[in-house]
């Protein structure tokens, strides 16, 4: 019987997610006083803060959803890795786009994990690796857009010179 609650109570919490997700529907970037607005509070700690660890705990909300800022969604689409090991590449770039989203106000291009995956000698494609090793890729190096370089849940067979033109 308690499963069974459990169960209910998950459900009808994943429905509320859900819901709150679909509600964040406005048109991003669209240079209404409304986004402007909006804009400016999710940029309101990185322009008040240096660092995280400079927040005091008492100024953080009890909740902040950047999937649903007053209706714009300052994140991206979640994205399948399928087969391959590679959520430690497909949730870099994700966070990427949505750390650019928030900074430039902007729509950003999907960026390629398939990229890192084939062109990061630091990590081991498919098979797993670590997110830090992207972030030093992409500060000494770049990121290319999922346009150029599409993801394909693989690694075996692929090379990096695949993408010289990116």
């Amino acid at each position: 019987m308690l499963a069974q609650i459990d169960s209910e109570k998950d459900e009808k919490d994943s429905k509320k997610k859900k819901e709150k997700t679909e509600k964040a529907k406005k048109k991003f970037a669209d240079g209404s006083a409304e986004f402007n607005k909006t804009l400016d509070k999710v940029q309101s700690w990185a322009k008040k803060y240096k660092a995280p660890e400079d927040i005091p705990e008492s100024d953080l909300p009890e909740v902040w959803d950047l999937r649903d800022m007053n209706g714009y969604d300052f994140t991206g689409p979640v994205r399948d890795q399928g087969p391959c090991g590679s959520c430690y590449t497909v949730s870099f770039t994700q966070v990427v786009e949505a750390r650019l989203k928030q900074k430039y106000g902007l729509e950003q291009p999907e960026l390629s994990a398939q990229h890192l995956m084939q062109c990061n000698y630091m990590n081991e494609g498919c098979d797993g690796g670590w997110s830090f090793f992207h972030g030093y890729l992409a500060e000494n190096g770049f990121l290319v857009s999922n346009e150029c370089a599409p993801y394909l849940g693989k690694t075996k067979g692929q090379s990096c010179g695949s993408y010289q033109k990116c």
